[in-house]
């Protein structure tokens, strides 16, 4: 199912045609318009007359997270405050965090962009969707929200509440879709199983995004819900959910390209990458007005791919963002990825959904201690206990390349039960 054939079908040239128009007109914009992008661009002897095409792109400086919260609020937002609609934050409302304005036409864009992502998932306007994700201060519930009344479903925002619940409430509103975490569908699909409710679902397709996730963790939805799960991609300071997701092929998310000008960077020497080789992605904002972004850095590490899909969009896709730049942990030397350590314990089936890391210096040494839940549904003998603990040993060891400290955590409901992350680190050598 293709939501807007007219944009997501049309030709590379004529995208690329497109895309050229958008960008000369953001960066003459930007220039005249916010004086943090004209200092940066004039450091560079540019004007904007030296952009001419998205040949050009390169010439243009990068944006950082950095950047975002030192120049908050007058330095990034290129609009009259009167004209934001909406603001979110990256974590929290108060800290140094990166605040997000959204005009009116910005939310009718994002909500363009979620409604092509749910069609992607072959749901519509006869489709019961069920809003697993938190509403506030992030953007995920309502960008989710407002995509699937763009279709046309019916929606039911249940948030994060008590799982059982949920799965309860999932049968007797004969739910077909769902939007949410991948943790947190990953306990759902726990819950389900445990309760027998498989069998008496009407759901068709779930869409995951908002946090990374795995392959294993794929498969374990998948194989309790019975149904697809649809990987979606995301960043407030782009447009929330839906800058990219999955077809019904599975073999990387498409692009709202119209929207998003993309590259991908080597992150060592930050020079542009052939297609097919995997570094940094970073994106160039075409119609956003609240907080329009010129080459803004994510830290994600993904490859693009533009040859023409099955599905027949021609949309460039991505790959599975698994890890960042930003999430690389260094542990008696070596380099480990936080997605790494999930990936080993996902794939212990009695692991359930969440850990806590925590790093320590004792005696000069890296020391890593590991706290989980096992998600058996009964009460274990130590010996039993003590059989997984030396499974995750094993498991993770290979990984992170010492021994850990493994322990179940002594709340059987969970250590993160009202949170979404799945793996929280705690270093404390810093």
């Amino acid at each position: 199912m293709i939501w807007n054939k007219s944009r997501e079908c049309m030709s590379r040239d004529e995208l690329a045609n497109l895309q050229g128009g958008y960008l000369v007109k953001l960066v003459k914009y930007m220039y005249q318009n916010v004086a943090y992008y004209r200092k940066k661009m004039q450091k560079l002897g540019m004007e904007p007359g030296d952009i001419c095409g998205i040949e050009d792109l390169g010439k243009l400086p990068f944006t950082t997270k950095e950047d975002l919260i030192s120049a908050y609020p007058s330095g990034i937002f290129v609009v009259p405050q009167k004209r934001i609609a909406r603001y979110h934050s990256s974590d929290n409302l108060t800290g140094p965090d990166r605040i997000v304005g959204y005009t009116k036409k910005d939310i009718d864009n994002w909500s363009e962009c979620v409604a092509r992502s749910i069609s992607m998932a072959n749901l519509g306007k006869k489709d019961v969707i069920q809003i697993m994700y938190n509403y506030a201060p992030f953007s995920e519930g309502l960008g989710a929200h407002y995509g699937a009344e763009r279709v046309g479903a019916a929606i039911v925002p249940s948030g994060i509440g008590r799982t059982s619940g949920l799965a309860a409430l999932m049968k007797k509103l004969h739910v077909t879709g769902i939007m949410g975490t991948p943790t947190y569908l990953l306990r759902l699909a726990h819950i389900v199983e445990e309760q027998g409710l498989k069998s008496g679902l009407n759901l068709k397709a779930v869409l995951c995004g908002a946090e990374p996730w795995t392959e294993n963790t794929r498969r374990k939805i998948q194989d309790k819900l019975g149904v697809k799960a649809y990987d979606m991609y995301g960043l407030n300071e782009l447009t929330g959910l839906g800058v990219a997701c999955e077809c019904e092929f599975q073999r990387g998310m498409h692009i709202q390209e119209d929207f998003f000008l993309t590259e991908i960077l080597d992150t060592h020497t930050l020079a542009v990458l052939p297609d097919g080789l995997k570094g940094e992605l970073v994106f160039t904002t075409l119609q956003k007005e609240g907080l329009p972004l010129i080459r803004y850095r994510t830290t994600h590490v993904t490859r693009i791919h533009y040859e023409k899909c099955e599905c027949g969009r021609t949309m460039a896709r991505i790959d599975r963002i698994c890890k960042a730049t930003s999430e690389l942990l260094m542990i008696c030397g070596k380099g480990v990825f936080i997605t790494q350590i999930e990936e080993a314990l996902v794939g212990l089936h009695f692991v359930a959904t969440s850990y806590m890391v925590c790093i320590k210096k004792e005696k000069e040494l890296d020391v890593v201690k590991v706290s989980m839940n096992y998600s058996a549904d009964k009460p274990l003998s130590t010996e039993e206990k003590d059989a997984m603990l030396q499974q995750a040993e094993k498991a993770l060891s290979s990984v992170i390349g010492v021994i850990p400290e493994i322990s179940f955590a002594k709340n059987k409901r969970g250590i993160f039960s009202d949170n979404d992350k799945k793996v929280v680190v705690i270093d404390e050598r810093m």
